[in-house]
């Protein structure tokens, strides 16, 4: 009588795959492959494969066809080619606003930078400061605010501030 194992198939062999694949083939953590599988409903990722194993499974596993689909996917949308998709292009409004805030202010600003924006409107423009940030005790250039600076000071750099961030504003005839 011989003890003979019988071997166990490997998991690739069964053609499923964890989130260390994912990982490693997007060149990412695991914690944010997880985020992109599990994360709450703005982390999650829709087109993310549903696991063989059932949703609650502590290792869960994916068929490695369906993998490989969505880490192409990811890669196609990548200027890395590491699966950090790009970010969307501006539209043509975004870029006539973008370019008219640089005529204002004399020299070219990323709309996106908070810090820039910040330092343009409270630091070059010297615009009176409305609201603080709750935490860092700054000048707050959240929508929300430019909106109320710009009904007061009508400021034509605001105008395409907000013009960029997809918001009309009221044009002043004059």
């Amino acid at each position: 009588m011989t003890n003979a194992k019988t071997p166990q198939p490997e998991i690739a062999d069964l053609g499923l795959v964890g989130y260390d694949y994912f990982a490693q083939e997007l060149n990412v953590r695991p914690s944010t492959i997880r985020t992109y599988a599990n994360g709450t409903e703005k982390q999650r990722l829709i087109d993310f494969p549903l696991p063989v194993t059932g949703p609650n499974s502590r290792q869960p596993l994916f068929r490695k066809e369906a993998a490989d689909t969505f880490i192409s996917n990811r890669r196609a949308g990548s200027t890395t080619g590491k699966g950090r998709v790009k970010p969307a292009t501006l539209t043509k409004t975004q870029r006539t606003a973008l370019q008219a805030a640089a005529a204002t202010l004399g020299h070219e600003i990323k709309l996106d930078d908070r810090r820039a924006v910040r330092e343009a409107i409270y630091g070059e423009l010297d615009l009176p400061v409305i609201t603080i940030t709750k935490n860092e005790q700054l000048p707050a250039v959240d929508t929300p605010t430019i909106k109320k600076l710009y009904k007061q000071t009508e400021h034509p750099f605001l105008h395409h501030l907000l013009t960029y961030r997809g918001i009309d504003t009221p044009t002043t005839t004059s």
